[in-house]
């Protein structure tokens, strides 16, 4: 039985928010489904109001669950979605060139939404039970390896723009959860220089650049580049072992740039054979949208078009032309912001901006105060999935970002997506709520 006192313990303020960010995206998605020629609307809004429902039931239930025990079955939660995230890349029905769903007929779920909340709770449990270890470089290797299954699976799909947010989240997790900072510095030089090079030689290609040089040469040979990393995998770890025995920082300032640019050379390998043309150029065109105006950079171009045209109070509730006339693409879902910034201008973007910051410094604000590490864990690793759905999306939408297909949680059109977010809330009410109990 939920008791009175429980029920006056529940961040009202953070429930209102949310409620707000839905409300705003059901009207968004009625106008980008809006038919202005024939005076009727797809209905995918009212799709979206039963998913509200249906996710604001499981808000509810998180709120009163003892999120610890989220922790106590992490590892469950954890198989049991990745194997269904298996099954949904084997099985799934493709849509849009992608296998990222399973089809129940009247409705689809995409598992590799809830995949990145099962990552948290699990990654939350270990570096809980590791906190006292996490700062020494080898306990890094589980977390990695829990990160890296579900994003080869996903990669599989494909799925690219998925695949790459569990990298952030990881991040951000490791570093509340007291990993050494030299060492997330390290990683990060490692994806430096595993996307850099390929980026290059992609761009290159496709301008069909003339000429060549040493160094572009030498980073075109597979073979070489492997016989190089190898090398200085060897001489990284030779140097490793004098450092054990001796203690000489001369080692320790040969070995870790070793490592550094030994994996980051491999990896640049692995993402030349494995990531798709199309998914490298999208990072390009960011860039650069000009580069593919008729192609990958459409998107970005109609995308600015529809915001600049919004102006400071925009054209009005179904009066955006860019949208209204179909020149906006996906813009029920990934290029929602476009139209609201569109209808509402900027005072409704900043507006919406606004309700979004409270939501990250109210995630951010439990995550402090929880009264445990799990919680604390747990609640910067949900802050971290809704702030970087934020950043990415309205990044992208902006030109600041690739485009990504990431949607932008409460407010794009997509059932899978809003019951994570929904659940994300209500787990962190949970972790809020808890602080007052001793």
């Amino acid at each position: 039985m939920i008791s009175r006192e429980e029920i006056n313990r529940i961040d009202y303020v953070l429930v209102i928010v949310v409620m707000l960010l839905v409300t705003m995206g059901i009207l968004a998605i009625y106008s980008a489904g809006f038919d202005p020629v024939d005076k009727i609307n797809s209905g995918l809004y009212k799709k979206q109001i039963l998913w509200f429902i249906f996710g604001f039931i499981l808000m509810i239930l998180m709120t009163f669950l003892t999120y610890q025990s989220l922790g106590d079955y992490s590892l469950h939660i954890y198989g049991v979605l990745l194997v269904i995230l298996l099954i949904t890349t084997i099985f799934g029905k493709p849509i849009r060139n992608t296998r990222a769903w399973l089809s129940f007929g009247f409705f689809s779920i995409q598992p590799s939404e809830f995949m990145k909340l099962g990552l948290v709770i699990v990654l939350g449990k270990y570096l809980e039970l590791r906190e006292r270890d996490i700062s020494h470089f080898r306990e890094l290797f589980i977390p990695a390896l829990l990160t890296a299954v579900p994003i080869i699976i996903i990669l599989n799909q494909p799925d690219f723009g998925t695949a790459i947010l569990f990298i952030p989240i990881l991040f951000v997790m490791l570093f509340v959860g007291g990993a050494d900072l030299a060492h997330l510095v390290s990683i990060v030089l490692i994806v430096i220089i595993a996307t850099v090079v390929p980026m290059i030689l992609t761009y290159r290609e496709w301008i069909g650049a003339e000429g060549s040089n040493f160094i572009l040469e030498f980073f075109k040979d597979v073979n070489l580049l492997l016989i190089v990393s190898g090398v200085l995998f060897v001489a990284s770890i030779v140097c490793f072992v004098l450092h054990f025995f001796f203690v000489n920082r001369v080692y320790r300032r040969v070995y870790l740039p070793g490592f550094i640019i030994s994996f980051g050379l491999l990896f640049s390998i692995a993402i030349q054979k494995i990531f798709k043309t199309y998914q490298k150029k999208r990072i390009l065109v960011f860039l650069n949208p000009d580069l593919d105006p008729h192609g990958s950079g459409y998107n970005i171009i109609q995308s600015k078009i529809a915001i600049g045209s919004g102006g400071f109070f925009g054209k009005g509730f179904l009066k955006g032309s860019q949208s209204q006339l179909g020149f906006l693409p996906e813009k029920t879902s990934d290029f929602i912001f476009s139209v609201i910034s569109e209808e509402w201008g900027f005072f409704g973007s900043i507006m919406m901006i606004i309700l979004f910051a409270i939501i990250v410094y109210k995630g951010i604000r439990i995550s402090f105060e929880a009264k445990d590490k799990f919680g604390a864990l747990l609640a910067s690793g949900i802050t971290s999935i809704l702030f970087f759905h934020i950043l990415i999306n309205i990044g992208m939408v902006i030109g600041i970002m690739p485009v990504t297909g990431l949607p932008l949680c409460f407010v794009s059109y997509g059932g899978s997506n809003l019951l994570m977010a929904m659940i994300c809330i209500g787990i962190l009410i949970n972790i809020r709520s808890k602080k007052f109990v001793y």
